[in-house]
């Protein structure tokens, strides 16, 4: 049972350009020797027009059997650049509708290109529509069609008569069900093989600013997230008839798209991250792993000293210092440290207390925990070494574009750590730095987020970099 048809009164007022045309043969070297063009409302025939063109080459033996049209025919018919500007009009503002739509839309592209003439129209496909509307039928093209359905036919391969079927045919879908033929109305998008399931209007809707993009299947999950300084280029890439083969699955799934803009490629790549941990969409691969199983936790023992240690997060209470993969991850962010700072091997859980201190031996610790240094000499260097275990940046606001002209985008960085993004009118910037700090939202910090965070801000020099006292008290300049 078909689909009812759409509330006449709620579908846009569109014209339809109807079109076939016949060739000298294939579109690489081929020219046009006929064409029809008949205008369309959907309920009925407005204006037709039709005519042969001189191709100015040989008709292929093969298409003078097909269609009958011979190069007598057309010797003394006008050339394709005589009724150009009509063909152009005609088709102007409707949409080209044709069986086989890629081959006739083709052809007059490449004609057109001849005379350095622009033309880009919205495009539907009566094969398509078809294949929908009226679905298991034996064959599609148009003369089995025809026959199937009872349409009237008097010379198949001939443009007027192709045109005139075409348009009977149109015409009873549209009847049948105007909502799916409006829905497979694409726009001229060159080198993008549209999904068979996306509506195109989606794609033609995309912003062309940075953000992140959703592709959903058709239970409405999360196939696909990803990130992009211009949202519709990149999406449009992934339908690219050259594109990789593992887009092949996505190309067939994907039904939908959404997306949400940030202005920020930062704040893109942070989001991107973000949401791919927390969604885990089965085409991504990179970035997946939702969870850090360690972390670095501190605490200060009876005779004061501050004491690191990597340990499983799921044994310990309490938020870690910072959130590592593995033990090894974190044993090398500490060995690091202990070198930088010449902190205590046995505070840092790295070595036994037990027995002489190999590093003092080797002069690479101050003999802490035997007793040589005070707990203040000593807790200066680990707070400073604790302000390093996740970025070296201590107390940093990064400002860059916005989604519009008229804001900024943030980015916290608090004790080395991501804090979050937020976005604040350029109008209300000038506010002390504790209420601009309130426009933040709070994120997951992991080694992802530092990583991008670092990678961006050593490539980057065009976004505004913030550092400022705990106290919130440092002036600013936007």
């Amino acid at each position: 049972m078909s689909k009812p048809g759409a509330d006449q009164l709620s579908l846009p007022l569109t014209q339809f350009a109807i079109v076939d045309i016949e060739t000298t043969g294939t579109i690489h070297d081929g020219k046009i020797t006929e064409i029809a063009v008949i205008i369309h409302d959907g309920t009925k025939e407005l204006e037709r027009f039709t005519t042969l063109l001189n191709p100015q080459r040989k008709i292929d033996f093969y298409v003078v059997k097909l269609t009958g049209i011979t190069d007598r025919m057309v010797a003394d018919a006008p050339l394709f650049e005589e009724h150009a500007q009509r063909i152009f009009e005609m088709t102007k503002d409707r949409v080209f509708v044709a069986h086989n739509v890629s081959f006739d839309y083709g052809f007059l592209k490449k004609e057109f290109a001849n005379l350095k003439m622009e033309f880009k129209r919205e495009t539907l496909d009566t094969i398509d529509i078809c294949r929908r509307i009226i679905p298991d039928l034996p064959s599609y093209s148009l003369g089995k069609l025809c026959a199937t359905l009872g349409i009237e036919m008097d010379s198949h391969h001939r443009a007027l008569d192709d045109t005139a079927a075409t348009a009977t045919l149109f015409q009873r879908l549209f009847q049948k069900d105007p909502t799916t033929v409006f829905s497979r109305i694409k726009p001229d998008m060159p080198d993008v093989r549209i999904p068979p399931n996306l509506p195109a209007s989606e794609l033609e809707n995309l912003p062309t600013g940075a953000g992140i993009y959703y592709f959903y299947d058709g239970d409405e999950q999360i196939l696909y997230v990803g990130k992009s300084i211009n949202i519709k280029k990149r999406v449009l890439s992934h339908f690219h008839p050259k594109e990789k083969k593992k887009w092949a699955e996505l190309w067939k799934a994907v039904h939908s798209i959404s997306f949400e803009e940030t202005g920020s490629e930062l704040v893109a790549l942070l989001l991107e991250s973000q949401e791919i941990k927390k969604l885990q969409p089965p085409i991504n691969h990179s970035q997946k792993q939702p969870h850090f199983s360690y972390g670095i936790y501190e605490k200060v023992d009876e005779q004061g000293y501050i004491n690191l240690a990597i340990k499983r997060k799921k044994n310990i209470e309490g938020q870690p210092l910072v959130e590592i993969r593995s033990y090894f991850e974190g044993k090398r962010l500490l060995l690091k440290q202990a070198k930088k700072h010449e902190l205590c091997e046995c505070l840092l859980g790295l070595q036994s207390p037990k027995g002489n201190c190999f590093q003092y031996q080797i002069k690479n610790c101050r003999g802490t925990k035997m007793g040589l240094e005070t707990a203040e000499e000593y807790n200066k260097r680990i707070n400073a070494a604790k302000n390093s275990l996740g970025m070296t940046m201590n107390n940093t606001l990064v400002i860059g574009t916005g989604r519009t002209n008229e804001e900024y985008s943030l980015v916290q960085i608090e004790d080395g750590k991501y804090v979050g993004y937020g976005f604040i009118e350029k109008e209300e910037a000038n506010q002390p730095l504790e209420h601009i700090l309130e426009f933040i939202r709070r994120q997951n910090d992991n080694p992802d987020t530092r990583k991008i965070i670092l990678n961006y801000l050593s490539k980057n020099k065009k976004d505004k970099v913030i550092v400022y006292r705990k106290s919130l008290d440092q002036s600013r300049d936007f």
